[in-house]
């Protein structure tokens, strides 16, 4: 091999590798901004009237009684109001469990695991918010292990897909809301991989993950 064949290789090599470490930065940047843009201003927007009902659930209160103590057609303060929103003193997981027997078109698993966290974080906003975003940003590498196992290793999707969801005005959306499609989206995704990946392997311990 002649010098200038070898420095024209070693050159050719260079600029393959600064590309994909261009591309490395560009999609660590996007995929970071998406997880970003679900954190911006999670407690600044109005906390709607779904995510109100999402909150009494979570903490037990009962829609007709919050109804007969309200609505009696005398004002109220704010802090009448948002008690309803936070735990009372004696309230208990039996207490989510019945809110949600009277509402069985809510599937009960989001509830259950929101009552936990905002236990845990304390009643707010930001706490009851924050459960949805993080199954949002979970499902990001969720998404990647989905579309290796539909296209392969090497296939464009495997990063694309990610980055579509990422940067998703609908999904950044319902990352910011105290509402359980979070949840639904990463399950489907999730349920996706794991049977796709029983239906390769064939075993009963993938067919039992699944």
């Amino acid at each position: 091999m002649s010098v200038g064949s070898k420095e024209f290789k070693e050159s050719s090599q260079a600029l393959k590798q600064m590309g994909r470490s261009r591309w490395f930065w560009a999609i660590a940047l996007l995929l970071l901004l998406g997880v970003l843009l679900r954190c911006f201003n999670l407690d600044g927007k109005v906390f709607w009237h779904d995510e109100v009902f999402t909150a009494l659930r979570v903490v037990g209160y009962m829609g007709p009684d919050v109804e007969q103590a309200l609505f009696t057609g005398t004002t109220f303060t704010a802090e009448a109001l948002l008690q309803y929103q936070t735990f009372a003193p004696d309230s208990t997981l039996a207490d989510t469990l019945r809110s949600l027997a009277n509402h069985p078109e809510h599937p009960p698993l989001y509830y259950l695991l929101a009552w936990g966290w905002v236990k845990l974080l304390g009643p707010s906003i930001v706490a009851f918010r924050s459960l949805s975003l993080l199954f949002s940003v979970l499902t990001l590498p969720a998404l990647f292990l989905l579309a290796q196992e539909l296209f392969g290793r090497r296939h464009p999707a495997v990063i694309i897909a990610p980055l579509l969801f990422a940067c998703s005005p609908v999904q950044v959306l319902y990352a910011q809301e105290a509402r359980p499609y979070s949840l639904w989206g990463l399950l489907t995704v999730v349920a996706s991989w794991a049977l796709l990946r029983a239906a390769r392997l064939s075993t009963w311990r993938a067919w039992g993950l699944y």
